[in-house]
Parts: structure tokens; C-alpha cells; sequence
């Protein structure tokens, strides 16, 4: 039952991450993908994410008009990141470094999870701005790798 309720848990603060883009995009119409990216390390958090709207990948900055929601979006969203470090330390399990995920519209989630050092190790640390840039690279060249 506990694995059950951590993985349940483990996915609802996802959940609520993508939630919280939708919202933010909330009359921006035709939202084909969320894409929400996390990295945990280090003692930081960070988050950000982009999202589909005909047919263009852009970042959510540039689509959220409103600073001060913006802001707030992304606030939360390293807040949901900072609980989902305490659950894993809660049950004893490893916390990601990175977190991928990706919603489409009518068709679920996927995500994938690094667990590797990224922003702390010795050689060729990867800050968490450029691997979302990265990231977000790739999508826009049509190489999702969640896909």
C-alpha cells in the first residue's frame, strides 16, 4: 500500500505542475502540449516550462502577458518541486535532478527523470536554464524525446 501512495503522490505534484501551466495559459485556446521541466539539486529548485499553441513551441514568459502571474507560476511550481524532494525523502527514495514531462491535450502524461548530478557535478555542470533551453531546442526541431 505505501508504494501505492508514494507513486500516487509522486505523480499528483506532476499533475498539479501541469495543471498550474493550464491555468496560467487559461484562455489562450488550442493548447496542444504542456511541457514542465524540474531540476531538484544541490539545495535549489527551479522550474519552467513551454507549451504547443498552433503549432509553435514557445516559452511560457512568452505567452503569459501578466508578470505577476508569470511570477507566480513559477514560484509554485518550484514550490511543488520542494515538496516533491520531501516526499522522496519521506520514503526513503531517490529524488530526480531533472524532471521532464509532457502533457498533450486529451492524451495523458509522460515524463521522464534524471537522477544523475547535472548542475553540481565536477566537469561540465549543466545549469538548470540551459538544459530547459535545451530541451526546449529539441521540441522546436521536432526531436522529442518523449515522444
Amino acid at each position: 500500500m505505501a508504494e501505492t501512495t508514494f507513486e500516487d503522490a509522486f505523480m499528483d505534484i506532476q499533475t498539479g505542475l501541469v495543471s498550474l501551466v493550464l491555468e496560467a495559459l487559461e484562455g489562450s485556446g488550442g493548447v496542444a502540449r504542456v511541457f514542465i521541466f524540474g531540476a531538484i539539486e544541490g539545495g535549489m529548485t527551479s522550474f519552467n516550462a513551454c507549451a504547443e499553441l498552433a503549432g509553435r513551441i514557445e516559452r511560457l514568459d512568452a505567452l503569459v502577458a501578466d508578470r505577476r502571474v508569470l511570477f507566480q507560476v513559477m514560484g509554485l511550481g518550484s514550490k511543488d518541486l520542494a515538496e516533491l524532494e520531501a516526499l522522496c525523502a519521506q520514503h526513503g527514495r531517490s529524488c530526480p535532478t531533472q524532471l521532464y514531462g509532457r502533457y498533450v491535450a486529451g492524451g495523458g502524461y509522460d515524463a521522464r527523470y534524471v537522477y544523475e548530478p547535472m548542475a553540481t557535478r565536477a566537469v561540465d555542470p549543466v545549469a538548470p536554464g540551459a538544459a530547459f533551453s535545451a530541451w526546449l531546442d529539441a521540441l522546436r526541431a521536432g526531436r522529442d524525446p518523449l515522444a
